[in-house]
């Protein structure tokens, strides 16, 4: 068995086809077929049922698989510590983070990070916090930027910054400058739907007072994305509870709207993820240093904290 051999199964796992993973290799279909075969009879497994269309994964070509992308991530593993030690910063870059945080930080340090590295190719990709932790733990992604802890043994965790919750409320009537959690009308407050943390944190607050959002109209919607949550809330005059950057680009109006927590203030914790075995340390430490040159004059100091966990 070799590399390239791994190189041609993995190809034909992403494009599920055989003739567009050779012409991604750069080989004739006959001889990425013929390699796999060969690759297949040597381990004893069958890794691919050619037989459907589009071709299939066998129950035991999945545990393979998953090995096969764990050698070929230690592979650029190796080749970027070499890299790194001729000073040479090239290759790829992958990044996942989740959506409640992509909208406001990516444009804040992205195009100033890929200047540092022009030779890196980045991708980004919007995942939610257990896609993240999945694509680390299986080498498929690099970096995650998403609300910690997560408490991984697998993984590390880098600390960015601290961004406290602020109130949105639509209502009518004058706002008062700041408010304490127990003060909240949950009875009008819109979320985000399941499986984001968000969610969870915003529930977290609601605990904190001892009381569950519960809504007086006779429909429920629970948005996808913070643009429909804000948008909607608006629209019903009602509250909602959203981060700080998500804030940064409101009209004079809306910021009128905006209520801060009472201390000790609910904030939520941001950070790096990265596989424990991570070895572009070079990369890695420059992002952190220009996410939290970004967002240093943006997010102010909370004296009296209220971690929340982003997990529910």
């Amino acid at each position: 068995m070799n590399i390239q051999q791994f190189q041609y199964v993995l190809a034909v796992v992403d494009l599920k086809n055989f003739e567009a993973a050779a012409e991604k290799c750069f080989v004739t279909q006959p001889t990425l077929s013929t390699m796999i075969g060969r690759f297949e009879d040597e381990i004893g497994v069958k890794i691919f049922n050619r037989k459907t269309k589009p071709v299939s994964i066998t129950p035991d070509g999945q545990h393979i698989i998953q090995r096969l992308r764990i050698i070929s991530s230690e592979i650029e593993t190796l080749n970027s510590v070499v890299q790194e030690l001729k000073g040479e910063e090239v290759g790829e870059l992958k990044i996942g983070i989740i959506p409640t945080i992509a909208p406001y930080l990516l444009p804040l340090f992205l195009k100033p990070f890929a200047e540092l590295f022009p030779k890196v190719n980045i991708s980004v990709q919007e995942m939610t916090t257990p896609q993240i932790q999945e694509a680390l733990r299986v080498r498929n992604l690099d970096l995650g930027i998403l609300a910690i802890p997560i408490a991984d043994d697998d993984l590390e965790e880098y600390p960015l910054y601290s961004e406290p919750f602020l109130v949105y409320d639509c209502r009518d009537g004058k706002h008062p400058s700041s408010i304490s959690i127990d003060q909240l009308d949950y009875s009008n407050l819109w979320l985000l739907q399941e499986g984001h943390c968000l969610r969870a944190q915003v529930h977290q607050i609601c605990e904190l007072s001892n009381q569950h959002p519960k809504t007086e109209v006779n429909f429920q919607f629970e948005s996808g994305s913070m643009g429909s949550l804000l948008r909607f809330t608006k629209a019903n005059k009602g509250i909602t509870i959203i981060p700080y950057l998500a804030t940064d680009d409101f009209s004079e109006e809306e910021k009128k709207r905006l209520v801060h927590f009472q201390q000790p203030t609910p904030v939520r914790s941001v950070g790096l993820l990265t596989h424990k075995y991570f070895s572009k340390r070079k990369l890695k430490r420059a992002l952190i240093d220009v996410v939290q040159e970004a967002v240093k004059d943006l997010i102010p100091l909370v004296e009296e904290q209220q971690v929340l966990d982003p997990l529910p």
